[in-house]
């Protein structure tokens, strides 16, 4: 006999709901150039005919659906649910930062539309990364399971990869589409310091996915479960009947986890590569990845680190202080490089997380839910 759970409500109704929307509008805004009749225009220079649709003729097309799915997610109302055989938990948390992510998201695409001109398919190809961003965004904070928040941190850092490849092309004028120096306003964006900015993060993603893949597989071998819920329990039983040796080997595993965000967040001491990468992409992808992508990674990571993992991460705040202090006295090097605007936004990135992490070292509580 079949019976109606919240779960499978929330699965029809929410879930299936924002994946089914996001999969539309990447299929609208893919044949949007070929179904939509496009208005010629002439060109004075060389007698040619070309075409454009402004984005502020799309905004609403696009931006409608995600405001009504922001209206009916406010008339549910259930407990905390789990949903795919426990990889999926939605609660009172979940849902206030899906308000969150889609107000962003929708604010963000206002900027983007009232300032662009669509007159090549790469445009369209930037746009639908974009729309996948918020989908696995959402996802991220839904994961209930290790296994489940590594395959969407995946995910995620190949979509930054290919939004940096489609962004290629989408300059805000429709006549600079093929010039890829375009960015002279703040700084040179050049073929070279592009491909240096693809090569950086390749290399930075693969090291950070090796190191985080590392850590809980000695996690593991130490704790016997990737269950975060049951992981504290037996950490605190673990330190009361082990030795030294024992902690510090267990402390090694926190070691990498720890190297692995601050290389993947591009704290100091480990942001050598975030100075090169901003400097080789365009600003629209700059103030996507600043304002989206990452604020919601880093968001992510403190309710990772205070919630799930939060008797380990202050049982080990030695560790942390270590890389804290390091930092530190990287700090004039740091100030040092600042002499462009894209390195100078690299810089703030640095700071702030560094800041960020160093008030979350030095309180043994922090009340992240009071807020929300």
């Amino acid at each position: 006999m079949f019976f109606i759970t919240f779960s499978s409500l929330w699965n029809f109704s929410f879930f299936f709901l924002l994946t089914y929307l996001t999969l539309i509008i990447s299929i609208v805004s893919y044949v949007l150039p070929v179904i939509v009749s496009h208005t010629k225009y002439a060109s004075s220079s060389n007698k040619t005919n070309f075409w454009f649709i402004s984005g502020f003729d799309l905004s609403w097309l696009f931006i409608t659906p995600y405001v009504l799915f922001i209206l009916s997610g406010s008339l549910w109302v259930s407990p905390a649910l789990s949903s795919w055989f426990g990889h999926i938990v939605f609660s009172a948390f979940q849902l206030k930062m899906s308000y969150l992510i889609i107000w962003l998201f929708v604010i963000m695409l206002l900027v983007f539309f009232n300032t662009t001109y669509f007159s090549s398919r790469e445009n369209y190809d930037y746009l639908i990364v974009t729309f996948n961003f918020c989908y696995w965004i959402l996802l991220l904070f839904y994961a209930n399971t290790i296994f489940t928040t590594i395959f969407i941190i995946e995910v995620l850092s190949t979509l930054i990869f290919l939004l940096i490849i489609t962004s290629t092309f989408s300059s805000t004028f429709f006549y600079r589409n093929l010039d890829l120096s375009f960015g002279h306003i703040f700084q040179q964006t050049t073929p070279t310091t592009y491909l240096q900015s693809i090569l950086y993060f390749f290399w930075i993603s693969l090291i950070s996915s090796l190191n985080l893949f590392l850590f809980f597989l000695l996690l593991y071998l130490k704790l016997l479960t990737l269950d975060w819920y049951l992981m504290e329990y037996i950490f605190i039983y673990y330190v009361s009947v082990s030795g030294l040796k024992e902690i510090f080997t267990l402390g090694l595993s926190w070691f990498v986890m720890m190297f692995c965000i601050f290389l993947k967040c591009g704290i100091v001491p480990l942001f050598i590569w975030k100075p090169t990468f901003f400097k080789g992409i365009p600003l629209y992808t700059l103030f996507f990845y600043i304002c989206f992508f990452y604020f919601f990674l880093f968001l992510f990571i403190i309710h990772f680190l205070t919630s799930y993992f939060s008797e380990i991460f202050y049982y080990y705040t030695a560790i942390t202080l270590i890389f804290l202090l390091t930092g530190l006295f990287t700090l004039l090097f740091i100030i040092c490089e600042s002499y462009y605007f894209k390195a100078f936004m690299a810089i703030s990135s640095i700071l702030n997380s560094l800041f960020v992490i160093l008030a979350l070292s030095a309180s043994h509580t922090v009340d992240l839910y009071f807020w929300l």
